[in-house]
Parts: structure tokens; sequence; C-alpha cells
């Protein structure tokens, strides 16, 4: 998985592009993994269970990451490559 990037590198597959994303945390509190979802993702539609989590895309914020770069607020790409 590659974060903040739209294709792979020369010589490797693409699997799937899509968006960076985190599990909502409590606040003042980092995430603890992030994963690459599927642009057009399959939702399952059913009552929330124990143990389960809600995604949060992740956006950029201008000031960590250059400004001349990268726009704050922008979610953030990425791309699932195999080789």
């Amino acid at each position: 998985m590659i974060p903040a990037r739209t294709s792979c590198p020369a010589g490797w597959t693409q699997e799937y592009a899509g968006y960076l994303m985190s599990e909502h945390t409590a606040p003042n509190r980092p995430p603890s993994t992030y994963i690459c979802v599927d642009g057009a993702p399959e939702v399952e539609i059913g009552p929330a269970e124990q143990g389960e989590a809600i995604l949060l895309t992740v956006k950029v914020g201008c000031g960590t990451l250059p400004c001349s770069k990268y726009h704050n607020g922008w979610e953030v790409a990425c791309v699932v490559c195999t080789k």
C-alpha cells in the first residue's frame, strides 16, 4: 500500500486505488492503523456490532506537509500494488 499516490511504480501491478482511511478514535488520540479502502467499495448495510469500527478518510493538514504540494483538507489517495 502506497499512501498519497494514485499509480504504482514501474514494474508493479495495481490491485486497486482508493482513499487512505483510519478508525475513529478519541479526540487528541492518533489512529493506530491506516488502510487503503477501494475507491468503489462494496457496502453491507445492517446493525452495528460490538467491535466494529467507523472508518474516516484521512485528510491533509497543510503545515504538517508542504502547502505548495498538498491542499489543506483534501482526502489522501492511496494505491495497492503487487510485484
